[in-house]
C-alpha cells in the first residue's frame, strides 16, 4: 500500500502523519520572565504559551505560574550563601512581552541540608507564621544543630529538652520581630544574606552553642489584594526599571524562512 512522504504506518496498521519540530511552535508565543527589583538579574528566563485566539488569552494563561531558579543565577557576585538556595517566583501580571513576577518562596537545596546532618548532635527546628507590614503572610522554618562546647571531652553534644524549648522560643521571637517590622522587599533581602540565621545563632549562644543555623524554608501563605500599580512601582521599581523584552529564540527562527519565501515570490512575478 502506497504511503505519502509525510505519512507512515504504525504497529497497529493506522496511518500517522509526521510533523516537523518547527510546526508545533507556530501557534506559540514567547515571553520574558522578569524578577523583582530586589534581585540583580532581572530577565532570568523565558516562558511559552499558546497564541491568543477567540476567548483564549495567552497572557491571562501565564498568570499564576511558578518559576524556580537558583539564587546565584539571580544575584551578582560569588557568595556561598547564594549557591545553596532556591527561589520561587509567581507570575502576577503581563506587560507587553514581560511577565512580572513576585516573591513566592525560598528554600535550601537538599544537598545543603544533607551536608549539615551529623551524628551525636541534636537537630532543632522551629516554624513561625507572621505578617509583613505590607500585608503578606509568611510561613518561615528555621533549623539548627547543636555543637560541642569549648574544651569539651564528651563525644556527643545532645542538649536537654528544656534547652530545645528555649532555643525554639528564641527562634520564633527573632523571626516574628524581623517579619512584622519590615516589608516583603526587606524580608527578601534579609533571606538572601541569611541575616536571621546569624541573629538566631548569636542569641542562642548562651543557652547552647549551635552550628548550621539557617532559614530552611520560607513561603508566602497569603497576600494582599492584587494591585497592578503597586506591582510595577514598589516591587519592580517603576516602569523605567523594567528591562525591554527582545523577541528571539525558536519563534524568530520559524518566522524567518516565511519572509524569504515571500520575497522570492515577488521577484518571480516581476
Amino acid at each position: 500500500m502506497a504511503v505519502g512522504k509525510n505519512k507512515r504506518l504504525s504497529k497497529g496498521g493506522k496511518r500517522t502523519t509526521k510533523r516537523k519540530v518547527g510546526d508545533t511552535m507556530l501557534g506559540k508565543e514567547w515571553f520574558d520572565v522578569v524578577a523583582p527589583s530586589t534581585f540583580s538579574q532581572r530577565q532570568f528566563s523565558k516562558t511559552v504559551v499558546n497564541k491568543s485566539k477567540g476567548t483564549f488569552s495567552g497572557p491571562e494563561n501565564i498568570k499564576g505560574r511558578i518559576f524556580s531558579s537558583c539564587l546565584a543565577d539571580l544575584m551578582t557576585g560569588d557568595d556561598d550563601t547564594y549557591k545553596c538556595r532556591k527561589v520561587s517566583l509567581k507570575a502576577e501580571d503581563v506587560i507587553g512581552r514581560n511577565v512580572l513576577t513576585n516573591f513566592h518562596g525560598m528554600s535550601l537545596h537538599t544537598d545543603k541540608l544533607k551536608s549539615l546532618l551529623q551524628k551525636w548532635c541534636t537537630l532543632i527546628e522551629g516554624s513561625v507564621e507572621a505578617k509583613t507590614t505590607d500585608g503578606y503572610t509568611l510561613r518561615v522554618f528555621a533549623i539548627g544543630f547543636t555543637m560541642k562546647r569549648a574544651a569539651q571531652v564528651k563525644k556527643n553534644c545532645h542538649c536537654q529538652t528544656s534547652h530545645v524549648k528555649k532555643i525554639r522560643t528564641k527562634m520564633a521571637e527573632i523571626i516574628t520581630a524581623t517579619v512584622t517590622k519590615n516589608t516583603l522587599e526587606k524580608v527578601v533581602k534579609n533571606l538572601q544574606m541569611d541575616v536571621m540565621g546569624e541573629e538566631i545563632k548569636k542569641a542562642t549562644a548562651g543557652i547552647f552553642p549551635l552550628r548550621g543555623v539557617n532559614i530552611r524554608k520560607c513561603k508566602v501563605v497569603r497576600g494582599p489584594k492584587f494591585d497592578a500599580g503597586r506591582l510595577v512601582d514598589v516591587i519592580h521599581g517603576g516602569e523605567n526599571s523594567i528591562p525591554k523584552s527582545v523577541e528571539g529564540g525558536r519563534q524568530k527562527q520559524v518566522d524567518a524562512p516565511v519572509v524569504e519565501e515571500k520575497e522570492t515570490a515577488e521577484e518571480a512575478d516581476e
